[in-house]
């Protein structure tokens, strides 16, 4: 594991020399920001390879990615709060990200913008090569993948935390971790490629969908019932829950179990609240079904969820 850290006054022309020095990926080209100093460690294990930026004094944050290989990157530490997105150069609406927000980038496609959020913010970036995803699914298996930036997933989340741990304490089978969880991403972040697409037919409208969207996401203690949104947009429970699931991919059930573990895991990131008050606010029934939904979607539990993100 290599690690650099530079302190620096208001420029950062010393970051971008030392780090390039040794390293082919340098945080200044990808994320170029003035800062005060600057933390970036990396393993590569040849197939996936993980780089770890943390840095402080920042404002403007200027986004250049056109990699060679598929990257993941989540959001560790800072909000981007405004901004502007570009895809292969074309302007797409921008998504405050918070912690735990999620961009995938597919080799060869080009992610360009700029944010503005906390003075303090730190990245997990993870490239995983084009030969490697197509050794095990083929490349037909998944054309002309799409960019998504800001997306929310427990399962690519609990993946790239473990990808972390690695990093931090790599040992002889570290390579075989991390290749397990690239390909267990790669699964979600398709599937999830499948809801940048129009509706299929039969699905909500753009208007229901939102309406329904709001309401899940404004009663994250007392979810609504299938029936409750169903008759919210004059449909019956059965058409409801086909439709919903045409347009999302997900049933309700899921889509708002998933929001419910995202506004916990936030929780668990951001405050010291205890465990069963961030369970109460978020709709469980009890501490140990919060605990329990939550290891089988972040395979560990909240308090462990808690600690591995402040380490």
């Amino acid at each position: 594991m290599r690690s650099y850290m530079i302190g620096l006054p208001t420029h950062f022309p010393e970051a971008v020399q030392i780090v390039s020095q040794t390293d082919e990926f340098r945080p200044e080209d990808v994320r170029r920001a003035t800062q005060r100093t600057l933390v970036h460690r990396y393993m590569d294990w040849g197939t996936v390879r993980a780089d770890l930026v943390k840095r402080t004094g920042l404002f403007r944050q200027e986004t250049l990615l056109a990699p060679k290989h598929h990257v993941i990157m989540i959001n560790l530490m800072g909000d981007a709060k405004v901004g502007e997105d570009f895809i292969d150069g074309k302007r797409v609406t921008f998504t405050p990200r918070r912690p735990g927000s999620i961009v995938f980038v597919p080799a060869c496609r080009e992610w360009r913008g700029w944010d503005e959020g906390d003075r303090t913010g730190s990245y997990l970036m993870v490239a995983i090569r084009r030969a490697f995803v197509a050794k095990f699914f083929g490349i037909d298996h998944f054309p002309d993948l799409k960019p998504v930036l800001g997306v929310r997933d427990p399962a690519i989340e609990s993946s790239l935390q473990l990808i972390a741990a690695e990093l931090a304490h790599p040992d002889p089978i570290s390579r075989m971790m991390v290749e397990s969880q690239a390909i267990q991403m790669f699964v979600n972040l398709a599937r999830l490629r499948l809801l940048a697409l129009e509706p299929a037919k039969g699905g909500l409208s753009s208007f229901d969908l939102r309406r329904t969207v709001a309401t899940i996401e404004s009663r994250v203690a007392d979810p609504p019932s299938l029936d409750e949104l169903a008759q919210e947009i004059g449909l019956s429970q059965r058409q409801f829950f086909r439709a919903f699931k045409q347009s999302t991919g997900k049933t309700p059930h899921a889509y708002m179990l998933e929001h419910r573990l995202e506004r916990a895991a936030d929780l668990l990131r951001t405050t010291d609240r205890l465990a069963i008050d961030i369970a109460l606010e978020c709709g469980f029934a009890s501490p140990s079904h919060f605990t329990t939904v939550f290891r089988n979607a972040f395979a560990t539990s909240p308090i462990e969820f808690r600690r591995n993100w402040r380490r």
